[in-house]
């Protein structure tokens, strides 16, 4: 049996590249690793077959099964995937898992570290799950993709910046993948993205992070109307932004603050930007 965790990722902004390589395919931007992520526990079945269970439940999560298949291609697991936050809202869980997943992959199989983290993004962009957030995850506490890709393929540079977040969930899952193939979508978040990157790598704080965040997700009209409703209530004292590609928000308001602002009837979580990258627990 092999154990492992990785935390998750909010993107604050973005601008996807695509190549015909999987490995230069992805995104620049930026983004903050979160304290908080997934655990993953691989126990090898006889069968062949890989069953799942995500949060107690039988469940399909097809990004770690497609990262964990490629790394042991013909054996099988049972995989228990614990999720601290939310999936589908933004927080790279999808991304977070897979690696998770990839590193217990990995080990069983004798292979290296890195396999498991270039499994991993192969299988987030190859599945619509995402396309910056397995090196976002790998790129610091707080993390500019400078270009796009998994490294060494692609580069990321960590502004060091320590924040405390909170995390709100506003309403139903974003369908990243619908996103994602949007040619029309994908063009202002192109444009809007190129333009982000290059202001933020030009002078980097919170402050300045949180701003240019705002603007990109105002700009590229994905709000929702609960979303722009928190943001407006939030940025009175605060800075708030919406996560990339979520229902959801993040701030640096507490959760106290940020509750009593909201109401209690969403998820909110306190989180911080991660010191801890991915990492192997156990190794059978």
């Amino acid at each position: 049996m092999t154990k492992a965790f990785c935390p998750g990722h909010i993107s604050c902004f973005f601008s996807p590249v695509r190549t015909d390589n999987v490995m230069t395919t992805g995104s620049t931007g930026a983004g903050i690793r979160l304290n908080k992520g997934v655990t993953v526990t691989l126990e090898e079945r006889r069968d062949g077959k890989t069953v799942t269970i995500m949060d107690g439940k039988h469940a399909e999560a097809k990004i770690s099964e497609a990262a964990v298949t490629a790394l042991a291609p013909g054996r099988g697991f049972d995989m228990i995937i614990d999720n601290e936050l939310p999936v589908s809202q933004g927080f790279g869980m999808s991304a977070a898992g897979a690696v998770a997943a990839g590193l217990c992959a990995a080990a069983a199989s004798g292979k290296e570290e890195q396999n498991a983290y270039e499994a991993a993004h192969a299988a987030e962009v190859r599945n619509g799950g995402g396309l910056g957030d397995v090196a976002g995850i790998l790129g610091g506490r707080q993390p500019i993709r400078v270009s796009a890709g998994i490294p060494p393929y692609g580069r990321t540079v960590d502004t060091g910046i320590r924040t405390d977040v909170t995390v709100a969930v506003l309403g139903v899952p974003v369908d990243t993948k619908k996103v994602l193939s949007d040619e029309k979508i994908m063009k202002k978040i192109t444009s809007a993205g190129k333009q982000c990157v290059t202001e933020y790598l030009n002078s980097q704080t919170e402050k300045i992070l949180y701003d240019v965040s705002a603007r990109f997700s105002y700009s590229i009209g994905l709000e929702t109307k609960d979303v722009t409703s928190a943001l407006r209530l939030l940025r009175k004292d605060h800075s708030a932004s919406m996560c990339m590609l979520g229902n959801s928000i993040f701030t640096n308001a507490d959760e106290e603050r940020t509750r009593e602002l909201l109401g209690d009837g969403i998820v909110i979580i306190s989180c911080s930007s991660g010191d801890e990258g991915p990492r192997l627990i156990r190794k059978a």
